[in-house]
Formats: structure tokens, sequence, C-alpha cells
């Protein structure tokens, strides 16, 4: 069977199956990102946020109080004063420093361990206790005293008549508070948003800017908004405002019930594609997210561009065309920037790639890097219990597009998570086989249900339901390669790209 034909039966039996939303993506783009890169040549204009009066990049740059940090993601970082850090790894106590445990916390300016110390008052700092609390600024023994308020706070005897009212006020805010939630990751008790620190159970920071929180309540770039507001919309990170009800984001464009039809007022003529604000001819030309193109300059979408994917100097980052003429030396992309240099890294999970400037004893975690001594990563989460013997990830998964030719040479299979059980330090995942590639012989599998082992904290976290790229080394063992695919765009692509380079 010719591959050709191949491609085209599966996007057919593929689009056949998919919903009528589904279908209208069959032969697009899948949605772009609105951050743009560092490094290269960047082709078209992409929305950049605004810090102050100066746009910055959100996924390689954060704002703080309007001063822009470079080289760390506004998507990982918190703010300290002016200056944006990385809050697994370090702490602001008025100032930046190294965090030394995953249970160091303020007191004033300076920095001690909740599991050994107390800090009562603002920044008055006592060795921890058995059966002592504070009591303003100073700690006392509750088998013995009390803290009462005279009016100011003050430890008395447990004689004195103030220490049953105390008591009864501090019983009865428990039962109204009821136990602590309990944390797993203690660090969620330093959080801070700005300049400012805040309880994340009352308020919700985005991008550096404190909101009411309620449990509808979710951010948009710097704002945020509540799922009940039906006059509102976020698209891209940016939140809008007065749109009409039922408008949705589709590519960063908001569409209406009113321009549906390519936002014109009147519907276009018999057989013509909406692309924008325009009509096309599909035979001739390409739509990358309202964007006409005519085919000769290649059929492949990279956001709003174009581009020939035979072109060795054009590389596209999830919908960021960049040209490579003026860069030496290999680059690869991360998330929608280009990772080039050496001395930076690309930690990724299914939602986020991140860059970082590299450090020693630091390690990927999906898309945090965490300092190996204060953490522990298992299947892409995060653990306060640093395990010195722990292996963490040898490879990163990536986008299918991005691992495009080089998987032209190899025998790689689409496999959906049916389900996944844990036994000992082994993730055991059913797959089905959704599609065999082999350039050399293509055949289906045998038997479409495969039984697949992995070390469970080494390897990459995998989704139910969803579909992953595979390969099968020599040693009979398989390998988790990409992100979760699109049955549609991304298979598309992979045959389209790889019978054409065979060809």
């Amino acid at each position: 069977m010719e591959i050709y034909t191949s491609a085209a039966c599966l996007v057919t039996v593929l689009c056949s199956f998919a919903t009528s939303s589904a279908k209208e993506i069959c032969h697009h783009d899948r949605g772009s990102h609105s951050n743009a890169g560092f490094n290269g040549q960047m082709k078209g204009s992409h929305h950049l946020h605004w810090c102050g009066n100066v746009s910055y990049n959100i996924s390689g740059s954060s704002c703080c109080n309007g001063t822009i940090t470079l080289g760390l993601s506004q998507l990982v970082a918190d703010c300290c004063g002016s200056v944006a850090y990385n809050p697994l790894n370090e702490i602001c106590c008025g100032r930046i420093l190294t965090r030394s445990s995953t249970y160091a916390k303020c007191c004033g300016k300076d920095v001690y361990l909740t599991t050994t110390h107390l800090c009562c008052g603002k920044n008055n700092i006592f060795q921890r206790k058995e059966n002592h609390s504070c009591c303003g600024k100073e700690t006392y023994d509750m088998t013995t005293h009390c803290c009462c308020t005279n009016p100011t706070l003050e430890v008395k005897s447990k004689h004195e008549t103030c220490c049953s009212k105390a008591t009864d006020s501090r019983k009865k805010t428990e039962s109204q508070q009821g136990s602590p939630p309990t944390r797993t990751l203690p660090i969620l008790s330093d959080l801070n948003c700005g300049s400012e620190t805040y309880n994340p159970h009352e308020q919700i920071c985005c991008s550096g800017n404190l909101y009411k929180a309620s449990a509808l309540t979710k951010c948009c770039g710097e704002d945020a908004y509540t799922l009940s507001d039906d006059d509102v919309l976020c698209c891209n990170g940016i939140l809008h405002r007065n749109v009409p009800e039922q408008s949705e984001c589709v590519g960063g464009v908001i569409y209406t019930p009113a321009n549906t039809t390519c936002q014109m007022s009147n519907r276009p003529r018999l057989g013509e594609h909406c692309c924008g604000g325009q009509t096309i001819n599909p035979r001739t030309h390409i739509c990358c997210n309202g964007h006409s193109h005519n085919k000769m300059n290649g059929n492949f979408c990279c956001g709003s561009e174009v581009y020939d994917h035979h072109n060795q100097f054009l590389r596209c980052c999830s919908g960021h065309l960049y040209n490579l003429t003026h860069l030496r030396g290999n680059a690869e992309c991360c998330g929608s920037l280009l990772l080039k240099y050496s001395h930076h890294i690309c930690c990724s999970s299914s939602t986020n790639s991140i860059m970082y400037d590299t450090k020693g004893n630091h390690h990927c975690c999906g898309h945090y890097y965490y300092n190996t001594s204060l953490w522990s990563c298992c299947a892409e989460h995060l653990k306060p219990t640093p395990k010195p013997n722990s292996s963490p990830a040898e490879y990163r998964l990536k986008p299918l597009t991005d691992l495009i030719p080089e998987m032209c040479n190899k025998t790689v299979f689409f496999g959906k998570v049916e389900s996944v059980a844990l036994e000992n330090d082994l993730r055991h995942v059913v797959l089905k086989v959704v599609w065999q590639v082999n350039m050399k012989s293509e055949n289906f599998i045998k038997d479409p249900w495969l039984h697949v082992s992995l070390d469970h904290c080494s390897s990459p976290a995998t989704d139910n339901g969803m579909t992953y790229l595979w390969e099968e080394n020599h040693n009979g063992k398989y390998k988790l390669l990409s992100h979760p695919v699109d049955l549609t765009s991304d298979i598309y692509m992979l045959y389209s790209v790889c019978y054409q380079k065979k060809g």
C-alpha cells in the first residue's frame, strides 16, 4: 500500500468519526500561543503583554511592579519587590535568598524553618518547643499559661481570670475554622503576589494583581473574571469585556454570532470559504488563523503564517515561525521560544514549556526547574522530600511537530492510554494502538492492545484517554516520545512530511 494513500485514508477515517467542530480543523493548524521568542528572527507579529509602557513575553520574562526580569517566565515566577524569582528554589524576605529547605519561611527579613522554630510577631524567632505557642512577640507554655488580651496580647498564668475567656475564645475559633488544610507543598504558606503576601483561600493572584477569590474566579493574564460573567471572554490571556453572549475565542480571534461568516455583515457567495474578513478558494490558498496564503508558499500553517516544511531554515515553534538563516548550529523549540544556547535548558509538561538558565544540581520536573537538594520528582510531580539516589527523567516529551522529520526514519506508533496501574516502581500501561508508522512497510499491529511497563518516577506522566507517540527499542521496551497528539492535524502532518521526504 502506498503511504500517500494511507495518509489520505487516515485523515478521511479520522474526520469521519470526528464531531462537526473537529471536522472543521482537519486541514488547519492547531491554535497558536501568544508568546514570542528570544532568539532568531521571527516572521510575523505576535501579541505581547505590557509591563508599564514596555512590551514583554511571559514565556521568557516576568513583570514585577513595572520592571521586567529577563530569563524567567512569569508562568513559574513570583515577585520580590521589582525582581522576579523562582519560588521553588528561592524565597523572598525583603530580599531574594536561596531556599535552604522546603519548610523555610520568612520572619521579617530573616528565614526560619517551620519544623524547628516559631515566628512570633513580625520578626521574633524562637526555638520550637513542645506545647509552646506564640502570644504576640513571645512564646508561652500552653500547659501552664495562656495568652490574654488586656487589651494587648500578654502571657498570664492559668489561674488568671482572663485565661478561661482566652481558652473559650480559642476553642470557638478552632471549631469555626476547623483543622487547617493539609498542604502537600509547604511553600503554599509563603505565597507572594507582587510585593504582597496573600491567603490563596481568600484571594487569587493574576500576574501580580490580587483579586477576591471564589470557586468561579479565574485569571486571564493580569485580570480576573468569574465563569458566571456572560459579557466577558478570555482569549489568549487577554480579557475582553462587553462581548456579545455566546462569543467564542478561536485562534486568538473573537467570533460572535453576528460575525461568524467571515466577520462580514453579508453572507459570502455559495462555494466561498471564510478566512478572517475575506473569502478564499481552498484549492489554491490556505487559511492560517484568519490570514490567507497562496499554497505555492507552503501548505502548513504556523500561527498566522504559512511555511514549507522542506525549508531547513524555517522552524515553527508552537505557532511562531523563526528564520534560522542567521543562526549557527542546531536550534530546537521550547514552546514558542527557540532554544539555541548551551546555557539554557527547556523543561516541559503537557501544559507548558519553560526556558531556564542551567544550574548545577538542578533538574526538570515537568515544566518546573527544581533544586534536587530541596525537592524530589516523581512522574512530573514535585514533593518536598529530596531523595539523593533518585533518578530524574532523562528526556522530555516534545510536541509531535518538533519530532518531525526525525521520526520518519523510525518505527513508531500512536497509542491511546486506556488504563494505568502501579506496581512497586513500575507503571503498567494498557495501550490501544491507534496507528503504526513505518516508512518501509506499513501494517497494523496484529494485537491492537499493548501492555507497556515504564519506570514510574523517571518517566513523564500520562493521562487516561490521551494518545501519544511511542517507540519500541531494540530490547523490546517502549519509550514515550510526544505530548498528547491531535488525531487529525498532527498525524496528518507526520504522514505528509515523511511521505514527501521519502519521495
